[in-house]
């Protein structure tokens, strides 16, 4: 049995179709547990400035609000936060280059690199 710590995966994301895909496909990863997931930027807030996680993965487009302002708001608190990764339908070299400058680590598009961000995942449990 591996005792490594599991790392903890937060999901911001409104579509409930692809969140239930990603928690199906992350829970398949040894040494992976979604603690979580919010619709909107400020549930995604709250929820990130109260509970412990390793990985947050973010879409772009919320219900409410944006995850481009849940990066910039955990980029201008003081607290050392997890790795950020976003997950986007909407993918183009402007708004990846903004997500990088507010502190994400990988940039993934929805419709053709789930595959990229699992994987990207699983190095990280290793």
């Amino acid at each position: 049995m591996n005792s490594k710590k599991k790392l903890k995966v937060f999901l911001i994301e409104d579509a409930q179709k692809i969140r239930s895909v990603l928690i199906e496909v992350l829970e398949q990863i040894e040494n992976i547990e979604v603690v979580g997931f919010a619709e909107s930027e400020k549930e995604a807030l709250k929820q990130l400035r109260s509970i412990e996680w390793d990985i947050a993965i973010v879409d772009i487009g919320l219900r409410e609000g944006s995850g481009l302002a849940v990066l910039s708001a955990l980029k201008s608190d003081e607290r050392e936060y997890g790795t950020r990764l976003v997950f986007t339908s909407s993918p183009s070299r402007a708004l990846k280059t903004r997500t990088m400058s507010l502190g994400a680590e990988g940039f993934f598009d929805k419709s053709f690199e789930l595959d990229m961000l699992v994987d990207h995942i699983k190095a990280m449990t290793h």
